[in-house]
């Protein structure tokens, strides 16, 4: 009886570890960066998406990860719309994303 209770209680162990490793399969590493208060003519909190290339900024940062320069993981939504932003010297098009999943990276 102990050898199939061992046996049974290894398995579900190992199905823990399987499981919550696919979980970060689908999330994209980026970074918080603080472009400066919305009043002051900045854009406030937006994510440096690794591999996109461009700012996207969330409608739904949480307070505890805005930080400058936070490496944290990401899945979110598109839809397309945007907003212009004036940060000197550039003119920037950040696209608003609705964040579904966020966690540090520690990696």
């Amino acid at each position: 009886m102990r050898k199939y209770l061992f046996s049974a209680v290894l398995f579900v162990m190992a199905a823990v570890v399987v499981v919550s490793c696919k979980k970060d399969k689908d999330l994209k590493k980026a970074t918080v960066v603080d472009t400066g208060d919305i009043a002051g003519g900045g854009c406030g909190y937006v994510l440096s998406v690794e591999g996109e290339g461009e700012y996207l900024r969330p409608s739904n940062l949480p307070t505890a990860y805005m930080h400058d320069g936070f490496k944290v993981k990401v899945k979110f939504d598109r839809d397309g719309q945007g907003q212009q932003c004036s940060v000197y010297p550039k003119h920037l098009f950040l696209e608003v994303i609705q964040l579904t999943v966020i966690k540090t990276d520690l990696d």
